[in-house]
Order: structure tokens, then sequence, then C-alpha cells
């Protein structure tokens, strides 16, 4: 029988200690430093909100320290009497023929730890890699900024637009299978920091799009907002394993980051994990439910006429069903960082 499981598709659910990407911008200033342990809310760089490219004349002999390199932040440089001002601070870009370009501006912005762990390494302009301390519970997308928060859980048959208020402010909230973008901007405007979802169809995404640019374009912008997607565009609820998952670590705080896209959870809880044999039905029309795996089901005729390879599946609702073993995955109980 173990021969025959391992046929199925096996899909993330904890990935231990794993190592995530932070997206920089040329202009942005790292305080952050190679092996330093950080914690949660930490700022780790200033972020320009509106770069623009500034160009400067290489200072004279003997004013910089040595060959600056692509990458390295430069203070400004103070106007002489009767002269025009001098290059801002900001990012040294290149240099060439004599001058050099830099990404400047206002530092407006931070960027914070989502969670507990050390400094990896550091490419200015480019990316910021942290190894995290506890594990992350895989996901598929996130729709927007890394950010971190304490867990809070809507039951599933409530209707996330009534169920959002005030009282969840600076929270990540994990909502209903119900959700379209009409609740995930009445979250953003309650001062909720992040979202955890099922699925969300596409129509649904480009309004969180649509909507994320008109912020990025105020003057007066909110706070950072996460929707951290786990299955893909078609209507699911959370499964059992997924939902056990987020019981175990309910109130305690948690991040959202999307390179690779994980909910990062704390070290220090127990987390469940599903039994070797436990299946859950991703396609078909016996889709979203879940069961235990009784063995081969033999080549059978399915719909549209074709022969499949099937499997035999004890359903939660008592049922025993041959389905097609293209349309089941099962979870793997630990999946190394990659």
């Amino acid at each position: 029988m173990t021969g025959w499981l391992e046929l199925v598709p096996a899909r993330a659910l904890i990935v231990p200690r794993p190592r995530i990407r932070l997206e920089l911008q040329p202009g942005d200033r790292v305080t952050a430093v190679v092996g330093e342990a950080v914690h949660v809310g930490e700022v780790l760089a200033e972020r320009i909100r509106d770069p623009r490219l500034v160009e400067a004349p290489v200072p004279r002999d003997g004013a910089d320290q040595g060959i600056p390199l692509p990458g390295t932040w430069l203070p400004g440089e103070h106007a002489l009497a009767g002269r025009r001002a001098g290059a801002p601070a900001g990012e040294l870009l290149f240099e060439h023929g004599g001058r050099r370009r830099l990404a400047s501006g206002p530092h407006p912005d931070r960027l914070h730890a989502p969670a507990d762990g050390r400094v990896v390494d550091v490419e200015p302009g480019v990316a910021l890699v942290l190894e995290i301390d506890g594990p992350g519970l895989a996901a598929t997308e996130l729709l927007g900024e890394p950010h971190w928060g304490r867990l809070v859980i809507l039951p599933e048959e409530s209707d996330p637009r009534l169920a959002l208020d005030v009282a969840l402010a600076g929270a990540v909230v994990v909502l209903p299978s119900r959700v379209d973008a009409e609740a995930l901007a009445r979250a953003r405007a309650m001062g909720v920091r992040g979202a955890v979802v099922a699925s969300l169809a596409e129509r649904d995404r480009r309004d969180l799009a649509a909507s994320s640019a008109r912020q990025e374009a105020g003057l007066q912008r909110l706070a950072p907002f996460g929707v951290l997607v786990l299955g893909g565009y078609l209507r699911r609820v959370f499964a059992a394993a997924v939902r056990s998952t987020f019981d175990a670590a309910s109130g305690a705080v948690v991040g959202l980051v999307g390179d690779p896209p994980l909910l990062l959870l704390p070290a220090d809880r127990h987390l469940p994990l599903p039994e070797p044999d436990h299946i859950v039905v991703r396609g078909g029309p016996e889709a979203g439910r879940e069961g235990r795996w009784l063995g081969p089901g033999g080549i059978r005729r399915v719909r549209g006429g074709i022969t499949a390879e099937t499997g035999l599946v004890a359903l939660d609702d008592g049922r025993t069903v041959a389905i097609p073993i293209g349309e089941l995955e099962r979870f793997a109980l630990v999946v190394a960082n990659g």
C-alpha cells in the first residue's frame, strides 16, 4: 500500500527554519547587519517611497575613504560657500566618466522583520535574506506586502464583512472561504495588517491590486497590508491539517512573507501533523472532501469517457469512493526548505 500511496502528489505543509527574501529597491538604506539576530517588528531597512536618480561629480582625491562599490550608501556632500548645493545622500548605483549615479529620496517607510531570525545575506537594492527561527506554513502567493501581527481566526460560517471591526486592528486574520475583494478592503480600512485565505478568485485579485495601487499613489498611505493565499482560484475551505495548524498558533504573533510564500509561525508552539495516509480531494465532483487512503482502485472509466488509475478513499462522510489519483493530494509531514 505504501508504494501506491507514494503515487499521490505530496503538498508541502510545514517548512522548518525557512530562509526568506525581503525585496529591496535601489536607494533603500539597510540598517541590519549580516549575522545579526533580529526580532519580529525590528527595523531592517529604511525604504524610499518615491526614489529619484541623481547625478553627482566624483569628489576630489582623498574625499572618499577608498573607492566605494555599487550598493554603498554615500552621505550627502556639503555645499561650499558661493557654490550650488552638494549631492544628496543616496545609494551608489554606478560610477562612469567622472560622474556618479545615486538613488536618493526621503525615507518615510520602514521594512520590519516579520519574525524572529538571523540576517544571512544583504544584497543592496535587490534583497535581504533572513533565516527564521520558527517553522512556516506553506502557501501559494502573497498579494501585497510582508507584515506581522497577532493571529485571529474567524469562524468558517461567519460573514467577514460583518465580523471585521476595529478591534482586529494590528492582527493577521484568517478569513472564511466566502471572502471577496470587498471584505479585504474593509479589513484594510479597519487596520488589519494581513489576511489569510484558502483561495481567491481572479476578479477579486484584480480588485485588490487596483485598491493597493490607489493606496500607493496617495499622499496619506495606510499601513502595509498583505493577503496570503494558501490555495488557488476556486473557492475551497481550509483543509483539516491547515485548520489544526491555525488553532495551534491562534493568538501568537505570526508573519506573512511572499518569497517563498509562507505563514511564519512561532517556534514555541507544538504543531499537530496529519496522518501519512490522510487524503484531500482537489478536483472532480468530490473536490474539497477529505478521507483516508485505502489502496489502489485499479484502472476505471471516469468522466468524459477516459480511463485513469484510481485510488480507494474512505471519505469523512462514511463513503468509500474510487477517485483518479491525479485528483488527490496528501500533505508531506516535513518539507526541507529549498
